[in-house]
């Protein structure tokens, strides 16, 4: 099968694959009795949706990892659910991983970013693992989502052991994407940038996924808005994400043993009213400036210019993440950096933010490019 196919057709497919073969590598992982991480540490656990698994509120994403003993401290610490991906960090990250998995694999449920199209067979040798828990390709658009190779790829994968759960990772055009998701119903879980500067705008299709299909809701781009922030500024903005019932965890890029701590010391406590106030206070002001990843811009761009890309590799340079900004600015094709411009001012005609845009991503490509 190639080419597009047509939103009947993609449903069918899809449909026939939960209805069957895909149950059956469920059977297969189940035949296997792939031990469940045993709980330890006093770090709250949350079921993630129709998956089943119990999983810390806050969980540990690998994007800017250097070090293996932060990994390492984070599982011995109670966090049971990891992320990394191939990309992140040009291959460091998910060496680090692999190192961590000889020793630490049975205690913790493991996230891969990573397309099921050509297999993972690398990525499974380079993490020191049979299998993974959960598969989540980067699914940006709607054309993205409707590829028919990836219900027949996640199938396979289940069939052979090599994936628990399929899910989607997606961070632009993002409630397009989730409501898209939701229809072919063979999307176990999602990992979506949530945050409070865009959640009011997410939660009512968030609610829709969860009475649907019962999916598993991970969230990452927790700390937009918090960076930089006063500790207890920051503990406050994710306890108040974590007030929603339909947030399972937190899966925060972390990188030192201090931004550890405060992740899971926001796990299982209520948000006070005096936090509340600050939030008022710090953070509230601050939201109607921030990029809520919408990608409106991007599609009204008539020049290729991925707008809502560079407005993430600038939130990175934001946060002072001045080497993961580049890294991920260098990945965009050159034609659809800022350097291809040409100040139309159509991107910030859509912006429901009033950004900007312009003046933005030029700052943003003299710095990165």
């Amino acid at each position: 099968m190639s080419g597009r196919i047509s939103r009947r057709e993609f449903l069918k497919l899809s449909s026939a694959i939960v209805g069957g073969a895909v149950l059956g590598g469920f059977e297969a992982l189940a035949g296997e009795k792939i031990p469940e991480p045993e709980a330890h540490g006093n770090i709250a656990l949350r079921t993630l949706g129709r998956t089943k698994l119990k999983v810390t509120e806050v969980s540990f994403g690998g994007i800017q990892i250097q070090d293996p003993k932060l990994l390492e401290a984070a599982i011995d610490k109670g966090i049971n659910l990891i992320h990394t991906s191939p990309g992140y960090g040009r291959g460091r990250s998910i060496r680090i991983f692999g190192e961590v998995m000889k020793g630490r694999r049975k205690k913790v449920y493991l996230a891969l970013k990573k397309s099921p199209i050509n297999g993972i067979d690398e990525e499974l040798k380079i993490l020191n693992t049979d299998y993974v828990d959960i598969l989540v390709p980067p699914l940006h658009s709607v054309e993205a989502m409707n590829d028919p190779r990836l219900p027949e790829a996640f199938e396979k994968l289940k069939r052979e052991g090599k994936i628990r759960f399929s899910g989607f990772s997606c961070h632009k055009n993002i409630v397009e994407v989730m409501n898209r998701a939701i229809e072919p119903g063979f999307f176990d879980v999602m990992l979506i940038a949530y945050n409070l500067a865009n959640r009011d705008r997410l939660d009512p299709v968030l609610e829709r996924a969860k009475k649907e299909q019962n999916m598993g809701f991970m969230v990452m781009k927790a700390m937009r808005g918090l960076k930089g922030k006063k500790p207890e500024v920051v503990s406050a903005g994710l306890k108040k994400l974590l007030q929603n019932k339909n947030v399972d965890t937190l899966l925060i890029g972390t990188s030192n043993l201090q931004e550890l701590e405060r992740n899971i010391a926001v796990a299982g406590k209520r948000l006070t009213k005096s936090e509340t106030g600050l939030l008022e206070r710090y953070v509230t002001p601050t939201l109607a400036s921030l990029c809520i990843m919408c990608g409106k811009c991007s599609r009204a761009c008539p020049h290729g210019v991925e707008v809502a890309d560079i407005m993430r590799c600038g939130d990175y340079l934001d946060r002072g993440e001045l080497e993961l900004a580049r890294e991920e600015y260098r990945s965009i094709p050159i034609s659809s950096t800022a350097s291809n411009c040409k100040e139309c001012g159509r991107c910030e005609s859509v912006c429901p933010q009033n950004i900007n845009i312009r003046e933005r991503i030029r700052e943003y490509h003299y710095i990165l490019a």
